[in-house]
């Protein structure tokens, strides 16, 4: 398989207010699709179904009617195959990022969700979602979170979510840049990084952090 092309939709966090007006303009665009089929794999099984709940009324606040639930854990590969395959976008929720990446390894999420990508498919990862698609996801130390950093690999920078909230300093973020060897893009909530190809385009107050030392 060639390299896979993304085409994805990046954010700290959504609501109607602040992204709505966006991610409808963008899901149209990127997907071709007026009304594109969604599917929403969560960070954690069905114990958070207020969540996807929550999410699913977001979209059809924006027009999108057809917002699915994929339950990996409860499903055979076939039936995960076919629900990558009819979809045109991927909603990749927050949460906590390790144990998030970690769900999508031993599901075989992580190879479905590249075999999309290279298809065409749209990626939407709000927080932890949109950090685990990088190579790597180093900066979820930074949350306390232990463990494995390797990502999907669609991207070769990192991402910090919450920005404003958490860190209002910026050397924090700049000296860990520094010390990881990493490229990070800090979103608060409300602002989109989008990835199409090679292209990045920011929306909002998005700040960049580039390493001098050689990335790793």
């Amino acid at each position: 398989m060639s390299n896979p092309i993304p085409k994805l939709v990046l954010h700290s966090d959504q609501t109607f207010e602040l992204t709505g007006a966006r991610d409808a303009e963008l899901l149209r665009s990127l997907s071709g699709k007026k009304n594109p089929k969604i599917v929403y794999l969560g960070s954690t099984s069905n114990a958070r179904r207020k969540v996807f709940d929550d999410c699913r009324k977001y979209y059809e606040k924006i027009g999108f009617t057809d917002v699915q639930l994929l339950e990996p854990e409860q499903a055979n590969n076939d039936e995960k195959s076919i629900a990558f395959k009819n979809s045109d976008v991927v909603h990749l929720s927050g949460g906590e990022v390790i144990p998030f990446a970690e769900r999508l390894r031993a599901t075989g999420c992580d190879h479905l969700l590249k075999e999309f990508v290279q298809r065409g498919g749209v990626v939407i990862g709000v927080s932890a979602g949109a950090m685990i698609l990088g190579s790597t996801f180093k900066t979820s130390a930074l949350f306390r979170e232990k463990g494995f950093f390797v990502g999907l690999g669609l991207y070769d920078f990192e991402i910090i979510p919450h920005a404003s909230e958490m860190f209002p300093k910026k050397d924090a973020v700049k000296n860990f840049a520094e010390k990881n060897k990493v490229n990070i893009y800090t979103l608060n909530d409300g602002d989109v990084l989008v990835v199409q190809g090679k292209k990045i385009k920011v929306m909002g107050n998005v700040d960049f952090f580039r390493s001098s030392l050689p990335l790793k």
